[in-house]
């Protein structure tokens, strides 16, 4: 084998060897961190709601001190979730939805909502809700387990112990 052969087979070697790095980063590496998250989250299907985030807060993502957040791990392996909360009106309100690979799949927020509560049930694609009437909202998760994130801003300080109790209102329930 001559040197420049030797040289082409490395070089092949190198490239697909940082070809799989890389798929593999982009795959694992996401799952990883909601799995991490959500061990962090406790009990599945169960709002879990902290204080007010600081410097060494990380319950969320980078969280904003101006934001107060609740979280729910859900796991549809038992069937689907019927998710409600109130929606306080006096300042920006949303729930997100995050599938195991931390991609947001739906999002509502207080603009969207003509009511005082959100209410949608989450489903996995096989799944069917028994007890949802015409006009309920479904929305698809496309894996089992995730995270349901609910965030209110706190546009003033005089409204964080109600936007706390709020918070603390929401629920995560399997059918």
């Amino acid at each position: 084998m001559n040197g420049r052969t030797q040289f082409a087979n490395w070089a092949l070697a190198a490239l697909a060897i940082g070809v799989a790095v890389h798929v593999a980063a982009i795959h694992a590496l996401p799952r990883f961190i909601m799995a991490r998250a959500l061990a962090r989250f406790g009990e599945p299907n169960t709002v879990h709601v902290g204080g007010r985030p600081t410097a060494a807060s990380r319950g969320v993502v980078r969280p904003s001190h101006d934001i107060l957040y609740g979280a729910c791990a859900f796991d549809l392996r038992s069937g689907p979730l019927h998710v409600t909360a109130p929606v306080p009106h006096t300042a920006y309100w949303s729930v997100s939805s995050f599938d195991s690979a931390t991609n947001n799949f739906f999002v509502l927020d207080d603009r969207q909502i003509s009511g005082d509560t959100a209410d949608f049930y989450l489903v996995r694609p096989s799944q069917r809700v028994p007890n949802a009437g015409h006009g309920h909202l479904i929305v698809t998760a496309p894996t089992r387990r995730g995270l349901i994130l609910f965030r209110a801003v706190i546009d003033n300080e005089a409204h964080l112990p109600q936007l706390t109790a709020t918070l603390r209102q929401a629920r995560c329930d399997g059918q």
